[in-house]
């Protein structure tokens, strides 16, 4: 993905289960595929062919692209869409994130058992939460021993495994139509499949994400007490709000927590901070060189100054998890996390069962109430799901891997869906046929299940509410854009981000909490095209104009 520093870090997103899109892995060596330059992945490609999923009657589909389809209710009837079990009996390994607390062990799972007895395998995953995920995975990839399937980020480390060989080219065995061979994974969308290529070659399977994953909401409860019963129409009245929560005198309660944080993707989003790249006439300026993004940090420092921050602001936004038990623990003000967080069983949900007059949605105005706010649109994938190349040697073996995660795929309305959300009948839910499913006392499927399915399901919206969550969707997806330098891959993006990284936190943070002047901002800028903005700018352009000319 290309660098944008106004918006969070992608540890930020991981942690938040907001992710950001999978749009650029680089290669990192000088005998790496465009080494030097920026490619575009999927050039000279044949797409697996698409087939849409099976429809469902009462299914909520938007107009918009890019909204997740809702199902308020299972149909009557479940369809089966596998025909045996995709498994051997033996020992199925994973590599893949979380941002769950550890699933109990086997011996006391009732899912991973049914898991392994449904799917006849011997399922062994190795779980890194989202905070230690990237230092997990350079463990992993330089041990060179990789478990069967890895669920892959945009790291460094990814790129250079992929490039060196490390997992499958899965081209000739999904290319066109003999993806139909694997039907639930021929659901797939041709946009998505570009965005998990590389270099040419299918490396994997997309995790999906919405075109907007994420939604925000504040409490609307506190800012009716403080005397503003609507949400905030412009930025001025923003700061206004958010900054009165932290003077209620409530020990603890503040508007704002961390910094940058989930201020920074409001801040930009209402002053319209173009999303990575401005690309004009063959030119890319990159956001941070935008008077958009001046404004933005600017109001940023405002509301520090105005006290709506928590006062060890800097200190949360390295400590994602602290910042996010301050949503439900009712100590912050604002929230930015995925849509379906405030639907489904957890503690967001529960927070707002609780108080179903407090964490109210709203879309961050335009900073001066006129028009509309913009929003980043994700490329639709968070990451890859890929095969190692040690496990497709064996031709069985691979073709064992690909009916299995097949069967993660299946489509909402399927039994196999169903199972991988509410598990074998009676274990945590029982239903009746035309039925909603009713909980099993006692159980917490999502505690047992959620960690061990993530990743290859389709994402849905499926649970109660799911036509206002479309159509706040919808609001967020139109007023959306897409970087457009997504789906290209640069070495000096890759080789750069950590020392851009670093400049970004000495420079954009510390003026946000006034311990360097906003002057600075143009040093900032300099150090930035210095240090690998302009040799990315460079790989960019020239990878964008092969693009236009058909190359």
């Amino acid at each position: 993905m290309s660098h944008r520093s106004i918006r969070p870090t992608r540890r930020y997103l991981m942690a938040a289960g907001a992710v950001a899109p999978l749009a650029a892995l680089a290669a990192c060596s000088g005998d790496a595929p465009g080494s030097g330059v920026a490619i575009d992945n999927a050039s000279g490609l044949e797409l697996p062919e698409y087939t849409p999923p099976p429809e469902v009657d009462g299914a909520i589909i938007s107009d918009v692209e890019g909204v997740p389809p809702g199902y308020e209710k299972l149909p009557v009837e479940l369809i089966t869409t596998v025909d045996s079990p995709p498994g051997d009996g033996g020992p199925i390994t994973e590599f893949k994130i979380s941002w769950d607390a550890p699933a109990p062990p086997l011996e006391d799972n009732a899912f991973w058992q049914s898991y392994n007895e449904t799917l006849n395998v011997d399922y062994r995953p190795s779980i890194a939460p989202a905070a230690n995920y990237d230092e997990r995975l350079a463990t992993l990839l330089a041990g060179g021993d990789l478990p069967d399937i890895v669920q892959l980020l945009d790291t460094a480390q990814s790129a250079r495994a992929i490039r060196d060989g490390a997992f499958a080219d899965l081209s000739d065995l999904l290319a066109g139509d003999s993806i139909q061979q694997w039907p639930n994974l021929a659901n797939i969308r041709e946009d998505q499949w570009r965005y998990v290529a590389y270099d040419g070659k299918i490396v994997g399977f997309p995790i999906d994400l919405p075109a907007y994953n994420n939604e925000f909401r504040y409490r609307r409860d506190w800012a009716e007490e403080n005397g503003y019963p609507e949400p905030p129409t412009n930025a001025e009245e923003f700061k206004e709000i958010f900054s009165s929560f932290s003077k209620m005198g409530v020990k603890g309660r503040y508007g704002l927590a961390d910094a940058p944080g989930a201020a920074m993707v409001a801040a930009s989003s209402m002053f319209q901070v173009p999303i990575g790249w401005v690309h004009e006439n063959g030119s890319l300026t990159h956001h941070i060189e935008t008077e958009q993004y001046e404004h933005a940090l600017k109001f940023m420092v405002e509301l520090w100054e105005a006290g709506a921050f928590h006062p060890d602001a800097l200190a949360l936004g390295t400590n994602v998890g602290k910042t996010l038990s301050m949503i439900p623990a009712g100590t912050v003000g604002l929230s930015w996390i995925a849509t379906a967080n405030w639907y489904t069983p957890g503690v967001y949900y529960d927070a707002l069962q609780e108080d179903p007059e407090g964490w109210t949605a709203f879309l961050p105005p335009a900073h001066d109430g006129e028009g509309t706010a913009l929003f980043g649109r994700s490329t639709g994938v968070f990451a890859r799901v890929a095969i190692s190349a040690k496990a497709a040697e064996d031709e069985e073996r691979l073709g064992m891997l690909l009916d299995y995660c097949n069967y993660l795929r299946a489509p909402f309305g399927s039994t196999e869906h169903y199972f991988l959300h509410h598990g074998a009948e009676g274990d945590y839910f029982t239903r009746e046929k035309g039925e909603a499913p009713k909980p099993v006392e006692g159980t917490n499927f999502a505690a047992e299940a959620t960690q061990l399915t993530y990743g290859l399901p389709p994402v849905v919206y499926d649970f109660a509410g799911a036509a206002d969550a479309i159509a706040l969707n919808e609001q967020y997806v139109n007023a959306s854009e897409m970087d457009p330098c997504a789906g290209l891959f640069s070495d000096a993006a890759t080789k750069a981000q950590p020392q851009l990284d670093e400049l970004e936190e000495n420079y954009i943070n510390q003026i946000i909490v006034g311990n360097r002047p906003f002057s600075d901002l143009e040093t900032y800028r300099e150090q930035w095209r210095q240090r690998g903005g302009d040799d990315m700018r460079t790989e960019y352009e020239e990878a964008l104009a092969a693009r236009e000319n058909g190359e």
